[in-house]
């Protein structure tokens, strides 16, 4: 509540009282609605047919122990470690805030789940139930957080879900679950070792999640970005494994077409767009209503989606991609999660622009360039681990290498065969050619930094930083030096999201260093968002980062955990040899310059005095006082930064 009130303050006071109205009268149409609708059914009809998209199996040699786990209902997302999700479970908790069990269920499961619903759905929730066909089959707890163990009620309208109103409870566990993206996985898995106990698995967990969450009701329909996810991989994982050689009855084929439309529909009717700061949830919206147009039947509802889709994609990569080709959200992390999902639909749905293809054509150069030699990207801004479709399990939250391999299926090599690029070849039909960058530099004048405090970074072997190559994104904010063996870059530029910085940090002028695998400085990551805002923005503070420093203030306010104040206004005033950029965060500006000579780097800060050395990435970490333990992806903290 503190932060809906911060947010408020920051507003002029028409625009917060408008605001007010309009939450105020959401929560009295969402109270209306689910009091009108709950003796109504709210799934579709049965019926239709799917389109099928791919023309051969697709392939990936998936470990057993893994597809063991999900048979088993054994889930490990977000930090939660190998959980089993079922109803009636114990969960560990999140900071020592525990909540439930809830109730196991009976023998008869599916009454049970059927009567917890409300009365418009449950005659054909059941019908839906009685189609799974193993008799041991253990339903899975779709409405639990299976880290701190709260469970939301399927009788609650997805509009009205409340989140990140209890300590240590994170609605994103739930959702990442039933995004199903571990189904592709499974298809995947099933062409290479022919198990047929995968495709049973695949069809009871969809009649199982279809009958257990009825269209519009419970935790799962709250967010229209993450039905638009689930639509997505639930489509391609059904093609994927008829592409494989796997056959499904009538009944499950008309339920998932009844599901595909279910889905469209709720996005259609709930487009998170907003005039001035929509981004990554809006693009998944028009991605994930696109893949149910695609596989529907053709109809003029489905025809309309796909017109809609179309115009509105081409719009969005050219607002949201940035002409150096990286992402308008200030993370590279959503970097990748958007241009996966712009990647994927543009090849689905075809007839896109040469200029519009063009930029998306540059997503992966920006990939390229911000992977270090370890195999790891720069974390800038937020991380959540998001993800649009994981062919491969259990993929290093800092490795872009699928969204490598996407982009070279549709712009690349003939003859680069992963799973990403035969998918997206297939969904394309053809290959584009890729743009040519337009590689820009900021001025290379001369700056007068003045009186300012000097630290020398001095490693072991001086030649690991010979021969680096300068690479600037101006758009982004991101400088980079880089060789075989070597990486640093500099934070300095726009917060994000014009303005928002809904997932940007108090980083700018911040320098991250890798020398021959060892990290010197790094952005310690994000951990977590709502279940616990305190380290939410202690991970966004400029104490985290490697930046000039006042004492302890910050050169924007958290105005909520999505809203960063625009006030630092970084600016970079000269790139090449070296770097030079400045911030307005402070009582006064702020300089900091970059160099590499003679086998050292050398950050000078203005103002400031004093000159120091340090040999080591603890004497850089115990002089900065940089102590959060690092977060390679969300809910990971590791013990040591």
């Amino acid at each position: 509540m503190r932060h809906l009130i911060r947010l408020a303050l920051s507003m002029p006071l028409d625009v917060a009282a408008r605001k007010a109205v309009g939450f105020a009268a959401k929560r009295l149409k969402n109270r209306l609605a689910s009091i009108l609708l709950r003796g109504r059914c709210p799934y579709p009809p049965p019926g239709g047919v799917m389109r099928r998209r791919l023309q051969r199996p697709v392939s990936w040699a998936a470990g057993s122990i893994v597809m063991d786990q999900w048979r088993n209902h054994r889930f490990d997302l977000l930090g939660s470690g190998p959980v089993r999700v079922a109803h009636g479970e114990t969960y560990p908790g999140f900071d020592g805030h525990r909540y439930g069990p809830g109730a196991r269920l009976p023998d008869d499961w599916r009454a049970a789940v059927v009567e917890a619903q409300w009365p418009g759905g449950r005659d054909r929730a059941m019908t839906i139930l009685a189609l799974i066909d193993a008799a041991t089959y253990c339903p899975i707890d779709w409405q639990v957080d299976f880290k701190s163990g709260y469970r939301w009620s399927i009788r609650t309208l997805g509009g009205s879900i409340a989140y990140g109103h209890h300590p240590g409870v994170d609605v994103k566990v739930p959702w990442e679950l039933a995004r199903l993206q571990h189904l592709p996985s499974m298809a995947l898995a099933f062409a290479e070792n022919r198990d047929f106990a995968l495709v049973r698995e695949f069809r009871n967990q969809m009649l199982d999640f279809l009958g257990s969450n009825p269209p519009g009701w419970g935790v799962n329909w709250a967010c229209a970005m993450d039905v638009a996810i689930r639509a997505a991989n639930m489509l391609l994982a059904w093609d994927l494994f008829r592409a494989a050689g796997a056959t499904f009855d009538a009944a499950f084929e008309s339920e998932l077409a009844s599901a595909a439309l279910a889905h469209g529909r709720h996005v259609r009717a709930n487009l998170e767009w907003n005039a001035e700061h929509r981004g990554n949830h809006y693009l998944a919206d028009i991605c994930g209503l696109a893949f149910c147009a695609a596989f529907l039947a053709e109809s003029s509802e489905a025809a309309d989606w796909m017109a809609f889709c179309r115009t509105e994609l081409s719009a969005e990569i050219q607002r949201q991609f940035l002409p150096d080709g990286s992402n308008f959200e200030a993370s590279t992390a959503y970097h990748r999660l958007s241009a996966e999902m712009a990647l994927y639909t543009a090849a689905l749905m075809g007839g896109l622009s040469k200029s519009v293809m063009d930029r998306l054509s540059l997503v992966a150069r920006f990939a390229r360039d911000i992977t270090k030699p370890s195999g790891e990207i720069v974390q800038i801004g937020d991380n959540d681990s998001g993800r649009f479709i994981r062919l491969r399990c259990h993929e290093s939250p800092l490795d872009m290498s699928s969204l490598l391999f996407l982009s070279e299926g549709l712009f690349g090599q003939e003859d680069a065969v992963t799973p990403e690029s035969d998918v997206v070849r297939q969904l394309a039909g053809r290959q584009f050619e890729a743009a040519q960058p337009r590689l820009r530099h900021p001025g290379t004048g001369a700056v007068e930094l003045g009186g300012c405090s000097r630290l020398i970074i001095l490693p072991s072997n001086p030649a690991a930083l010979d021969g680096l190559e300068a690479i600037a994104y101006p758009d982004f904010g991101l400088f980079i030096w880089k060789n075989a063996r070597s990486f640093v870059s500099v934070r300095c530029g726009p917060i994000g999201q014009n303005g928002n910085g809904g997932h940007a940090h108090n980083d700018q002028l911040a320098v991250e260093i890798e020398i021959d695998g060892i990290n010197w400085a790094r952005d310690p990551g994000t951990f977590v968002y709502t279940p616990d805002l305190v380290a939410r923005n202690a991970y966004r503070s400029a104490l985290a980062h490697f930046v000039p420093r006042h004492g302890a203030a910050e050169p924007a306010r958290f105005i909520s955990p999505f809203r960063l104040e625009d006030k630092a206004r970084a600016k970079v005033l000269r790139f090449g040899p070296d770097f030079v950029g400045r911030h307005d965060g402070f009582t006064r500006p702020v300089q900091r310059r970059v160099v590499i000579e003679g086998g050292m780097v050398i950050v000078e800060d203005w103002p400031g005095v004093g000159e120091k050395t340090v040999r080591s990435p603890q004497e850089l970490s115990e002089l900065w006082g940089l102590s959060l333990p690092f977060s390679p992806g969300y809910g990971l903290r590791l013990s040591a930064r």
